[in-house]
């Protein structure tokens, strides 16, 4: 898979994982996801599970740490971190996808309608939430 593949597909995941988590508890704690250089084996990790009782950005170095921890290794080509950011009544969706080569950070505003919730169309942030862990450049929207 190329770089621009694995950019698309560690957002796709990423995405999805957190639609699914803002679904189910109305935002979304810091969390990190990571792929292998083919763009499959998605493995996450949710720092909520170690520390129930952490504060936000606890669980956010948590789960840089992990990420950092991870991005050295052969079998990692693709990482992201994901979290609920909130400005004043606005919130979002953050995420900050990254392979070797470049990163990309979004935010997808959010809104619910009873139990339903819908992701807006993405906005891109001005660098990125945290690093770069990963990557060595920053790029635009895929």
């Amino acid at each position: 898979m190329n770089d621009e593949e694995l950019l698309g597909k560690a957002l796709h995941v990423a995405r999805e994982a957190g639609l699914l988590l803002l679904r189910k508890h109305g935002s979304v704690l810091p969390f990190g996801l990571t792929l292998d250089p083919a763009g499959d084996n998605p493995r996450t990790f949710f720092p909520r599970d170690q520390l129930p009782r952490a504060s936000w950005d606890e669980l956010l170095d948590a789960t840089l740490g992990h990420l950092e921890q991870r991005s050295g290794s052969a079998d990692v080509a693709a990482i992201a971190l994901v979290t609920t950011l909130e400005s004043g009544s606005e919130s979002g969706l953050g995420i900050q996808v990254e392979t070797r080569a470049s990163s990309l950070f979004l935010v997808y505003p959010y809104s619910a309608t009873g139990q339903s919730w819908r992701l807006g169309e993405p906005q891109t942030a001005e660098g990125l939430l945290v690093g770069p862990i990963l990557a060595t450049r920053t790029q635009d929207i895929p």
